[in-house]
């Protein structure tokens, strides 16, 4: 088979634009009512939490704004690969990562759908494997922001269960074993008739 390459839809960065919004947001809110909780306390002094409050906001700014110049770099990074034995993800922006998901060790293929992906029309394909399965159920790998994610998930299912076709017993292999008994028991007369020599 040759291999089938994927790449994010461009909703995708959407959402990653929304989600960083999303996040900056709620860290402002939630410094708003800390400090405005601290403003109830009649020692607290105002112009100290003025000052603070504004400390948040840039500290919060800080990590927004390269988070935001990063999405695009990082939305073209992306390519998921499709091979006939494995699955292929290239990623990362500053760190360049190519992570190889073989289908012997893949143990269950998921599709998620958040509340954002639905409105989005988006998903994501989950790859979880023998070796990094731990107690949090994070999968191995992810192809995330596929429009046709049904699509993938049903090739991907197609040429997994192709490749463990593949790979059971064939006719051969058992022909192969019961020449491996004869010989077996040939060497084990072989051996009681060498001492049964010796015996005498």
């Amino acid at each position: 088979m040759e291999a089938k390459i994927f790449t994010p839809d461009e909703k995708f960065k959407t959402k990653m634009f929304i989600t960083l919004t999303l996040i900056a947001v709620a860290i402002l809110v939630g410094c708003a009512l800390m400090f405005g909780l601290i403003a109830l306390d009649r020692t607290a002094r105002g112009a100290g939490l003025v000052i603070a409050f504004l400390v948040c906001v840039g500290l919060d700014v800080l990590w927004y704004i390269p988070g935001m110049v990063l999405v695009i770099p990082y939305y073209n990074s992306l390519k998921y690969e499709i091979h006939e034995d494995e699955v292929i993800v290239n990623a990362g922006v500053i760190t360049k990562s190519v992570k190889h998901v073989p289908f012997r060790t893949i143990t269950n293929v998921s599709t998620r759908r958040g509340v954002l992906d639905r409105m989005l029309g988006l998903g994501s394909l989950h790859i979880q494997t023998a070796g990094a399965s731990d107690s949090s159920g994070r999968p191995e790998e992810s192809l995330a922001g596929m429009e046709n994610v049904q699509e993938v998930y049903e090739l991907v299912a197609k040429e997994l269960r192709r490749f463990r076709s593949g790979m059971a017993p064939t006719a051969a292999d058992t022909n192969g074993e019961t020449g491996n008994e004869e010989t077996l028991a040939a060497i084990l007369a072989e051996v009681k008739a060498i001492r049964e020599q010796i015996g005498k």
